[in-house]
């Protein structure tokens, strides 16, 4: 579920009983497919300090500003990690090749408003829109969070289909529970036609810009107030 909250923490605590190590990881080297490495996704970065994960074919559902999915994603996510501490990890995830379908989907969808994305958010002036079931269109962005954690896993990475939580990747390599704190994100929607009043959605935050557009069909009656100053 792609929700975006910043200055917010969230704690995972995981029941596995785990015989790793904590601390910097091994070398891991790029492999062919075939190769306990390639079937992991796991390629070094140019940074050796970073390691990159990827691609997790995803789908989830996508919350907008009044709360529930507005609309059902398809996307690749990927994620960089790189160990700060023995215990504070930077980690950015990338959302690639992303395409949505509204509305969302159960369980935190749909949408009975059928609120647009931006509809409870005022700070840009866009006025509060309702969006059609069926609109389609593409999208891309980002999170960079810091993550806690006493144990990191590298070699156990995964997110088994529809790796629907950002936390189904997560928990495989912080297996014994971790900490995750949101720093940023920034997300860009388009669609084309359809009858769309507006057509383009930036989601971002607060020090990304904030939001700014819609993807909307007509007017709404969404109560909304401003998310950023």
């Amino acid at each position: 579920m792609l929700t975006r909250v910043i200055a917010r923490s969230v704690v995972i605590v995981s029941a596995l009983v785990v015989a790793l190590t904590a601390g910097a990881p091994g070398p891991v080297s790029a492999a062919p497919a075939g190769d306990g490495g390639g079937l992991l996704r796991i390629i070094l970065s140019s940074d050796p300090g970073t390691m990159h994960f990827g691609p997790y074919p995803s789908t989830t559902g996508d919350s907008g500003t009044c709360g529930p999915d507005w609309a059902t994603d398809t996307v690749n996510r990927f994620f960089m990690i790189k160990q700060v501490t023995p215990t504070t990890f930077s980690v950015v995830q990338k959302f690639k090749g992303g395409t949505f379908l509204t509305p969302g989907s159960p369980p935190f969808g749909p949408d009975p408003m059928r609120n647009s994305p931006g509809a409870c958010d005022s700070s840009d002036g866009t006025p509060p829109g309702m969006v059609a079931d069926g609109v389609t269109g593409m999208f891309h962005g980002y999170i960079d969070m810091t993550i806690t954690a006493a144990v990191y896993s590298p070699g156990t990475a995964g997110c088994a289909p529809p790796c629907f939580f950002t936390a189904d990747f997560l928990i495989s390599v912080f297996p014994a529970g971790f900490v995750r704190m949101d720093n940023a994100f920034f997300f860009h929607y388009v669609a084309v036609d359809q009858g769309l009043v507006f057509h383009e959605w930036r989601n971002a935050s607060c020090t990304r810009g904030g939001n700014h557009g819609d993807i909307a069909s007509a007017s709404g009656s969404a109560v909304a107030v401003p998310f950023c100053p």
